[in-house]
């Protein structure tokens, strides 16, 4: 569309040049009388050739814009590229500070489905010579849907490791207004912001928090019913009702501990009953509430309620704190920094029957993290000489530092990496040093330094 804009506005005026052009190659200069009126034929023709050079310019600045979409493109009906693009126009903004639906989609099947998703491929070498190894950790296909006006389909499947299948999450979303819509089946818990931010892309650093892994066993998800939208502007809420945890058979089967935290757990796990089964006739209850006072600043507080036994005689209780500040949102941070912050408490009942069977107690944990964004100039000249690098690529230097106690037994790691995004944001390369720290009852089993390397990307 542009290149015939462009031979249908520049033409006029380069046809006139080429008629001119026999002008410069004659041999003898033209008669004096001739002169003046030569004169004025070229000063017009160089005042046409800067008019067309202006609008190359201004078509150029057209092309520009419309790389990055309009919401209003999609009208009222596409729902899921609209939340797309709505989030693209913040770029420069973290990615902390979108939703499952913020994503990078292909179109595909007609014109309302999205397919896309994203791959993660690791290598990790410890110091204690333990574990060194490639690891295909995540290929996550995804298939969203524009069913109906109000109507929405979501889901990921994971692959992991090469050969586990598990569904991250499968969703129906009914949109009813600003302030009120309901979602039902497998779905992201709102416990945390990391939990709904997971996707390996999106991280700069090759594992996950701490927190995120023994407390808030990310990815957190569970079957059953839930409920979101806006309180006001800058106030937003989350809600689910679901299936709950699993940590305690009447067999006395134990899937909480001071190793493991609540991890194998969580409802996605089977290491008591069925994935998102409920053994206890009771159901969990999670919800979250955004702070958003302006763009590019967010904090949440969340909260699960649930019992965790078979027999429903123990109580389970996560709370947590989380935080996203970017730098070019506040004058106190340089414009290239974000800060990122989440931290969790589980208060865990225990009767005598939990006490014989080793349920570990009371958990904390917490992790604050620094991202610092840079451009050296010469990744602009690779990016205009086109090839792997693109517009947009950067580097992200990150540290970290995470612990968790759990019980008995207390972990800490320090994280420094360095990142490189040969694009915006779709593709990282990521570098990272962990330095790892434990003491306990499990001393020893958690503190080895690690490097690892890792290729993450959407497509």
């Amino acid at each position: 569309m542009f290149s015939a804009r462009l031979t249908r506005r520049l033409a006029p005026p380069a046809l006139a040049a080429l008629l001119v052009a026999p002008a410069f190659a004659q041999d003898d200069p033209p008669p004096a009388d001739d002169r003046d009126e030569r004169i004025a034929e070229l000063e017009a023709q160089v005042a046409n050739l800067g008019a067309a050079y202006d609008e190359v310019l201004k078509i150029l600045e057209e092309m520009r814009a419309a790389q990055a979409p309009d919401p209003a493109d999609f009208g009222d009906e596409f729902y899921i590229p609209r939340q797309a693009a709505e989030f693209e126009q913040t770029q420069g903004f973290s990615p902390y500070l979108g939703n499952i639906y913020t994503k990078p989609f292909l179109s595909g099947f007609g014109d309302d489905t999205y397919i896309g998703g994203y791959i993660d491929v690791e290598f990790s070498d410890a110091s204690s010579g333990a574990s060194r190894e490639f690891d295909q950790h995540r290929f996550v296909p995804f298939i969203y849907s524009d069913i109906s006006d109000t109507v929405k389909l979501a889901a990921e499947v994971e692959l992991e490791h090469g050969h586990e299948v598990e569904v991250e999450f499968a969703q129906l979303d009914f949109l009813f207004n600003d302030h009120a819509n309901l979602r039902a089946g497998i779905q992201l818990l709102p416990l945390g912001k990391l939990n709904e931010v997971h996707d390996s892309p999106i991280q700069d650093l090759t594992f996950r928090p701490l927190v995120d892994t023994y407390i808030i066993p990310t990815t957190l998800r569970d079957a059953g019913l839930g409920l979101w939208g806006d309180i006001t502007d800058e106030l937003s809420y989350a809600a689910t009702v679901t299936n709950g945890f699993r940590g305690l058979a009447n067999d006395g089967t134990n899937a909480i501990t001071s190793s493991a935290g609540l991890r194998n757990a969580a409802p996605q796990k089977d290491t008591i009953g069925d994935p998102f089964e409920n053994i206890d006739n009771n159901l969990a209850y999670t919800g979250r509430l955004s702070w958003k006072p302006f763009l590019g600043v967010e904090a949440g507080v969340s909260a699960l309620f649930d019992t965790y036994d078979e027999g429903a005689d123990n109580h389970l209780e996560i709370f947590a704190l989380d935080a996203t500040i970017n730098g070019q949102a506040v004058p106190f941070l340089p414009d290239n920094m974000e800060l990122l912050y989440e931290g969790a408490q589980a208060d865990i009942d225990r009767d005598a029957f939990a006490l014989v069977n080793g349920v570990a107690g009371d958990m904390h944990g917490h992790y604050v993290q620094t991202n610092v964004h840079f451009a050296p100039d010469f990744l602009e000249d690779c990016a205009e000489d086109g090839g792997f690098v693109e517009d947009g690529s950067h580097f992200t230097f990150v540290t970290r530092y995470g612990m968790v106690d759990l019980d008995d037994y207390v972990m800490r790691r320090t994280t420094l990496g360095l990142n490189f995004r040969p694009n915006e944001s779709n593709t990282v390369i990521k570098l990272d040093y962990l330095m790892n720290d434990d003491t306990g009852v499990n001393k020893g089993t958690n503190d080895a330094n690690i490097w690892a390397l890792s290729f993450a990307s959407y497509f």
